[in-house]
């Protein structure tokens, strides 16, 4: 599997290149570490798709998309994503591998000359971003908001977690709030794009067959000529729950949404985060979990059951769909798997089965050079990167000692129930 060298550019810059010759594609991304704050959330998950837009150089799509066009089809990407108690704003940038142009030609660095293009000299009026750009992609954000809220699934998820950490940095949405989205200014997104250029954590990966040097100095010099102030990233860790907390919804909606939040002993930068990854997915996370086998299949009580483990923030997500009547049922059930479990009620088939499933995940997300940057992206905020083969070879040697005993740290915290209204019910 493919290995990344890292090395420090500029103040709180790091380069990162994989060498990686299965693809007949290249890509480069830029992605901003700021902390996950109420105030920030919103301006900041807006920032990526609208300097992704155009660019002073190219000041429309048509100009963008020619250009890109004449790289041989190369194509611009943009996205917010949470990562623990931050966000990570990514800029990407994907072409041919300089191994394969018609004439010989080095395509790797316009690349990542228009990469530098759109991420430092968007197309700025008066300092503040052009207004039809601003009214397009702000629509488009509201939009996205408004589909995870359709989609009830994402949506009772989303709103566990803010019942689990109302108190805490990880209880705000990745896109804030859309009061907060629809309040921004072309003027706004000015001052965060600024701030964000100046006060962030920055990860360059570079992944390809072609010599990163070259990439390397154009970024370099790009942010050297920044006055750079690193944030503190850290993430609130809170391994015991207080109470046990309960919180329902109703909505037009045929199928309740149950949601349940665990709080665990195991996050980064602590050792036992592979462990625990392989214990939740035993409970869990694969078509031979003690969820999916005894709720799901043999009780029927649910249509899905399925847990996750967030090893940045060291919580366990458990989702499911159920009918009224089986609610309680299934609430009950998945505690008493779990205390099954924390009895050492585990055989080696599960346990095996659930490595075998793991290792097969870690494996096939290096298939793509997208899954590989996603990859080394996932553990930017870790105590250190790890190839997949190396946190294979970890998960092969956990032992059911082991996973008992990390078993018996789950705690349950909250319970998040979005269940039909009444006039659904009646139909």
């Amino acid at each position: 599997m493919s290995s990344i060298v890292r090395k420090s550019i500029a103040n709180g810059v790091s380069f990162n290149s994989v060498n990686e010759e299965r693809f007949k594609t290249a890509k480069i991304s830029v992605t901003m570490f700021v902390p996950l704050e109420k105030s920030t959330a919103a301006g900041y998950a807006l920032l990526p798709s609208l300097l992704a837009y155009s660019c002073k150089k190219y000041p429309d799509a048509i100009s963008l998309n020619r250009v890109l066009s004449n790289c041989y089809g190369a194509g611009i990407g943009a996205y917010c994503r949470k990562m623990g108690e931050c966000l990570a704003m990514t800029l990407t940038i994907s072409g041919i591998d300089d191994r394969y142009t018609m004439q010989g030609e080095k395509i790797s660095p316009e690349l990542v000359n228009l990469l530098c293009e759109v991420i430092f000299n968007p197309k700025i009026e008066n300092k503040a971003f052009a207004e039809e750009d601003f009214n397009q992609c702000k629509r488009q954000l509201i939009e996205a908001i408004d589909a995870e809220y359709n989609e009830k699934r994402i949506y009772a998820i989303s709103q566990l977690t803010s019942a689990m950490c109302e108190n805490e940095a990880y209880g705000i949405k990745r896109y804030g709030s859309r009061e907060d989205v629809e309040a921004l200014t072309a003027a706004d997104m000015y001052e965060y794009w600024q701030n964000a250029l100046k006060n962030s954590r920055v990860e360059v990966m570079m992944l390809g067959s072609s010599n990163p040097n070259m990439a390397q100095k154009i970024i370099a010099e790009r942010f050297s000529q920044l006055q750079r102030r690193v944030p503190e990233i850290k993430t609130e860790i809170i391994k015991t729950p207080a109470k046990v907390k309960s919180v329902t919804e109703t909505s037009d909606i045929a199928q309740a949404k149950l949601v349940m939040g665990f709080r665990t002993a195991s996050a980064e930068p602590e050792d036992d985060t592979v462990p625990m990854s392989l214990t939740v997915a035993i409970l869990g996370g694969t078509p031979s979990s003690k969820f999916f086998l005894n709720v799901r299949e043999k009780l029927s009580l649910c249509y899905y059951c399925a847990a996750r483990f967030d090893k940045l923030k060291g919580i366990v997500i458990v989702d499911s769909g159920v009918e009224k009547e089986n609610i309680q049922r299934t609430v009950e059930e998945i505690k008493n798997q779990l205390a099954d479990m924390q009895k050492g009620n585990i055989t080696d088939f599960e346990i095996n089965s659930a490595k075998l499933a793991l290792a097969n995940n870690l494996k096939s997300s290096q298939d793509t050079l997208s899954g590989t940057e996603a990859w080394y992206i996932g553990q930017m905020l870790d105590r250190k990167l790890s190839t997949v083969d190396e946190v294979v070879n970890a998960l092969n040697s956990v032992t059911k000692e082991t996973i008992v005993k990390l078993a018996n740290t789950i705690k349950l915290d909250t319970v998040y129930l979005l269940q039909p209204n009444s006039s659904k019910e009646a139909e």
